[in-house]
């Protein structure tokens, strides 16, 4: 890494550090990074970020601080250099970085996020009814840099349409999005669970385009726990503990998800709504983690699988969208062999605890 990226990268960092949740007593406990590849952890995100942090990491034997960084590429690059011990992230970035670094060292072990959660939304009430229906239309986007791009030329060139006959806008997100939708100065939105979420918190119906290309047994490995390979040979305890403390709280917030905001509110009190009545607020919040844990599934019965027809689906589409030159070698980004003992709890301990939270 150059002296020039590695300033910017200790900038970074030590801003972060300033704005992470306080960590509580820490005796005993083995201290761990978390580096989330966003400033500002969502609601979307309590069940790999408040959740463990309040619930769960100190009885796995973890002092964990979650520091905020503005994109997966820093925050890659701050797991690379050993300034963090995890990152929750995306694999496209993760696969990006390994084709151009083939000795980065850098592998997840526990998928938080299956389901490819980011195919294109149309209005309700719209004619389109497949992804080849999207060929000559226009689509919005976050950002015409934005992964979605190629990713719907790709499911586009799938479905067997024409994915140069589709325009791209830039629309942001939120009202933005909605209103550019909405107006029909765009045909459908390629954004993410989430966001879809929360436009349609504000009213807006959407209906997700989808096609047998991308279904859940064949498409997956969206997003998961990225780790060093070193310490998947040295440290596996305390991955264990990290990846179980997730696996936990996504048991914990499908049981109570109203509970799983509450505790985010006081892990992140920056991320509840204001200026609106408390029942809407909850409403607002609970949509994007809801829509979110819709794309988080259990592969042969246990919480952060993955089977090789999704990996394997998941790196041919982002070769077709252009994002891969050609695919990886599977055990150069995924590691099963905790998966079972991450999955070593008494699940049904933690429904009850769900079910019977108390603010």
């Amino acid at each position: 890494m150059k002296k020039g990226r590695q300033t910017l990268l200790a900038v970074l960092l030590a801003t972060a550090l300033q704005f992470a949740p306080a960590p509580g007593s820490a005796q005993a406990l083995t201290k761990v990074v978390v580096g989330g590849a966003v400033t500002t952890m969502q609601t979307l995100a309590a069940y790999f970020s408040s959740l463990p942090l309040e619930l769960y990491w100190k009885e796995e034997g973890l002092d964990v601080e979650i520091i905020g960084l503005p994109g997966a590429n820093v925050a890659l690059q701050a797991l690379q250099a050993k300034k963090v011990d995890m990152v929750p992230g995306t694999h496209s970035a993760l696969f990006a970085l390994l084709e151009k670094f083939p000795d980065a060292g850098l592998k997840t072990y526990f998928i938080h996020t299956s389901a490819l959660n980011s195919l294109p939304a149309v209005l309700e009430s719209s004619s389109l009814q497949s992804i080849k229906d999207l060929q000559g239309k226009n689509v919005g986007v976050q950002s015409l840099a934005n992964s979605q791009v190629p990713l719907i030329k790709a499911l586009v060139r799938q479905a067997g349409g024409d994915p140069g006959t589709v325009t791209f806008l830039a629309v942001g997100e939120g009202v933005e999005a909605a209103h550019a939708l909405t107006t029909h100065r765009v045909d459908a939105l390629a954004l993410y669970d989430g966001l879809y979420a929360a436009i349609e918190a504000e009213g807006v119906k959407l209906r997700e385009l989808s096609s047998d290309f991308v279904s859940r047994d064949k498409v997956g490995f969206n997003a998961g726990l990225i780790v060093r390979q070193e310490d998947i040979e040295k440290r596996r305890a305390m991955l264990i503990g990290l990846a179980r403390g997730v696996a936990k709280s996504i048991l914990f917030a499908q049981t109570n998800p109203e509970a799983a905001v509450r505790i985010h509110w006081k892990v992140y009190p920056g991320t509840k709504p204001r200026g609106i009545p408390e029942a809407e607020a909850m409403r607002r919040s609970m949509m994007p983690l809801q829509a979110r844990l819709r794309n988080v599934d259990m592969p042969e019965g246990l919480f952060g699988n993955a089977t090789t027809a999704q990996i394997e689906g998941y790196m041919n589409l982002m070769v077709e969208g252009g994002l891969l030159k050609q695919p990886l070698p599977i055990s150069m980004v995924w590691d099963p062999g905790m998966i079972r003992e991450i999955n070593d709890f008494d699940h049904q301990k933690v429904i009850d605890q769900a079910r019977n939270w108390k603010p």
